[in-house]
């Protein structure tokens, strides 16, 4: 990814700032866009260890498929 440096024209408090920014985006655009990315990281963290937890679950179940599956009566 190629980066290009700039200046990026923000108001804040009715008064216009120049910021650098690199690819238009400035400091802060760039920061909260790493705090949505942590959110959901976290979130697919969590729904992972869920997942495994019920995989576990039924690892641990004793389940004799091949004698259900062929089971004659």
């Amino acid at each position: 990814m190629t980066m290009n440096l700039n200046t990026k024209l923000v108001t804040i408090n009715n008064t216009e700032y120049e910021l650098p920014a690199v690819n238009n985006l400035t400091r802060i655009k760039i920061n909260n866009r790493l705090h949505y990315l942590g959110d959901q990281i976290l979130k697919l963290r969590m729904q992972q260890d869920e997942l495994i937890k019920m995989r576990d679950e039924l690892d641990n179940q004793p389940i004799d498929l091949f004698h259900e599956m062929f089971e004659t009566t």
